[in-house]
């Protein structure tokens, strides 16, 4: 699907959707999110201009960055400057002439996971899929597979609920996922090898080769209640492409240290004063989740073993919930 086969938006007044948690009311049209749905429960306002050009005592990650309790600053050259507080107030300062999918990707990356952190929710850098009510969700670096996985995993009969942003909240005897799950983004090898063809208009940045493949709505099928997660999985590699795909669990304190670097955008809570909250939060998840290692070997062709091994090892307790 294209973005241009979504239903657009009314010219008149400000944009609103749903994505998640947020309920969007932005003065800027957002192509990717015509068709996201979402709970709405936590409204964010989304203007143009008002950006500061700094942030009093605030810590300097770099000459692009700047984070404060509360607050968040990141200039992005050629693209815009973007203003978080609060969890609530977004303003954006576009270039002029700058592309608008990499306006709206740093957008709904970067600043959705700051304004995650700033309303008290856990950002993992994963993707997730959803069968019988639970969740597994995959843990890497860019690059590391995990919406190449959860494609794949996809066709298996699995739902997903989350790519490159799984969004944890805390429950009183599980930890709930909240389902965001408007698109998959992919490389290009790995579109053909689904046999997706990638659409231009879908491109993530302006000038990469990776795509944005939009999903059917997921969330209406997951229902209302917020699906457990069951298993946090972190993906490794084998150099070895003829390496047969192992799966091992983590140690408690390794899986801890484990989410919180894998945590999205997790210099924010360390810079603001969060880190302790961060650990409490990370352990917490681990109350409740088993911790795995996922090794794979190189190259798209070993796929259906990695599967395999998932299905039969973790997966195999959701076969009767299809």
């Amino acid at each position: 699907m294209s973005i241009d086969d979504h239903t657009a938006q009314s010219p008149a007044g400000p944009y609103v959707f749903y994505l998640g948690p947020f309920r969007f009311e932005s003065e800027i049209d957002i192509l990717e999110l015509h068709a996201s749905t979402g709970s709405g429960e936590i409204r964010v306002s989304i203007r143009l201009g008002d950006v500061p050009h700094t942030i009093p005592r605030a810590t300097t990650v770099d000459e692009y960055c700047q984070v404060a309790p509360a607050e968040y600053l990141l200039n992005i050259p050629d693209t815009a400057r973007y203003y978080v507080r609060n969890g609530n107030d977004v303003r954006l300062d576009i270039v002029p002439g700058a592309p608008p999918a990499n306006v709206s990707t740093y957008l709904l990356g970067s600043v959705f996971g700051v304004l995650c952190h700033q309303s008290g929710l856990l950002p993992l850098h994963a993707s997730a899929v959803e069968r019988g009510g639970e969740v597994s969700a995959f843990l890497g670096d860019s690059g590391a597979g995990k919406s190449t996985l959860a494609a794949c995993l996809q066709r298996r009969g699995h739902r997903i609920v989350s790519d490159d942003i799984c969004l944890v909240q805390p429950g009183p005897d599980a930890m709930r996922v909240i389902p965001v799950a408007g698109w998959l983004k992919l490389w290009n090898q790995s579109l053909q090898h689904l046999g997706e063809t990638p659409v231009e208009q879908n491109r993530v940045f302006s000038t990469d080769d990776k795509f944005r493949l939009f999903l059917p709505n997921s969330v209406e099928a997951i229902g209302p209640e917020r699906p457990r997660l069951a298993h946090v999985i972190f993906l490794a590699r084998d150099s070895d492409a003829r390496a047969q795909p192992t799966l091992q669990r983590v140690p408690l304190l390794d899986a801890i240290a484990g989410l919180m670097e894998m945590t999205y955008v997790g210099y924010v809570p360390s810079l603001a004063g969060g880190q302790s909250t961060l650990f409490k939060l990370c352990a917490c998840v681990l109350q409740h989740t088993q911790a795995w290692r996922l090794t794979m070997p190189w190259g798209l062709d070993r796929m259906d073993s990695v599967l395999d091994l998932l299905e039969k090892e973790l997966l195999r307790s959701f076969d009767a919930n299809p």
